[in-house]
């Protein structure tokens, strides 16, 4: 089997109403616009033997369209599936899977070890009483936990209204992006939600390169914590500290391999991030390789529901019920693509 031809798009699905405003005001923070930052180019990659493979990623067309050129010519069943990054690693693994009729997890992983992934409910960083909006729209739709993007001088603030909201049963994963700053200012947040039972963690609190800090946090906090890395040397640094419950995972399927066998090795479950604001072919993807980690338990930063719209026939990124999506059977990464709603969301 040898690729002959690799089409692209690039596809703008905007976000469901009570994502609009929060994601345009997220993204001015951050200096972009959500057309800028939340398109992502859509790839089919054709083979001689008449079959397709497809993915996502990527937000330049040109420099995608510059990589296809050195899949030209190439067998994807003699590549190392487990390097390539977004949307290769989808578009490859999926044409593996069909040529081989197998489903992607079957060449992920030793066998498949859940048959649906759980997925987080999610809020950019916005007021608490906006963040709450959030929250009653998580519970109602049947997710389980909701993370946040937390800042320390409203943190207990945003966890209050979630709890008022949504009830003590619904739990709050909390990410400041390291901005918490200190081990101090973190353990007084944490002691301040002494009476929340329902906080999951903490992701990065404070700045990856102390580990030190973040053993001390894990012996001073009852919040649990969590790293974000695939950097396999920077976890067992942590390790080494005491210092971490959980990993957050991503990058490529070897790298999250790695890291978490690392993580399940020190004890530590793990959850997937390799893009969350996706659409359905990362979607997929990810509960793959969730399917073959037997430690990737957590539920992972899978965010296509938060769109007003599926590009698989499927139907897939809306998908989700009570906080999980299936995980697909079908060959390859058992998913179509819907030519006509990515027309609709072309944007170039």
């Amino acid at each position: 089997m040898k690729i002959t031809k690799i089409e692209t798009m690039k596809v703008f699905v905007p976000w469901q109403n009570s994502f609009k405003e929060p994601m345009i005001q997220w993204r001015e923070q951050q200096g972009t616009t959500v057309e800028a930052e939340d398109a992502y180019v859509i790839v089919q990659v054709h083979t001689d033997e008449g079959i397709i493979g497809i993915g996502e990623g990527g937000r330049s067309i040109e420099a995608v369209e510059k990589e296809a050129q050195n899949f030209i010519d190439k067998n994807p069943l003699e590549m190392d599936l487990f390097t390539l990054r977004r949307p290769w690693a989808h578009a490859m693994i999926d044409l593996a899977g069909k040529a081989l009729g197998v489903p992607a997890y079957r060449l992920i992983g030793n066998g498949k070890h859940r048959n649906k992934i759980p997925v987080a409910f999610w809020s950019p960083y916005q007021p608490p009483e906006e963040t709450k909006k959030h929250a009653e729209e998580g519970a109602a739709r049947g997710f389980k936990l909701h993370k946040i993007k937390a800042r320390p001088w409203d943190a207990v603030e945003q966890v209050e209204a979630i709890t008022n909201a949504a009830g003590k049963d619904y739990h709050i994963r909390i990410d400041p992006n390291q901005l918490f700053d200190t081990p101090s200012q973190t353990t007084r947040i944490d002691a301040e939600l002494a009476n929340y039972l329902n906080v999951e963690c903490f992701e990065d609190p404070v700045p990856k390169q102390h580990p030190e800090w973040y053993g001390l946090l894990r012996q001073k906090c009852r919040i649990p914590i969590a790293l974000h890395s695939s950097d396999t040397r920077l976890i067992l640094d942590h390790v080494r500290h005491n210092g971490i419950d959980f990993v957050n995972v991503g990058g490529t399927i070897g790298a999250a391999i790695r890291a978490a066998a690392v993580a399940e090795a020190a004890g530590c479950p793990v959850w997937l991030q390799f893009e969350g604001h996706s659409y359905d072919i990362q979607a997929a993807f990810d509960a793959h390789v969730g399917a073959a980690i037997s430690n990737a338990s957590m539920p992972y930063d899978t965010l296509p529901f938060v769109r007003e719209a599926s590009i698989s026939t499927e139907g897939y990124a809306l998908s989700v019920k009570d906080g999980f999506l299936e995980v697909p059977n079908d060959p390859g990464l058992g998913v179509t693509l819907d030519l006509e709603q990515c027309e609709k969301y072309r944007v170039e």
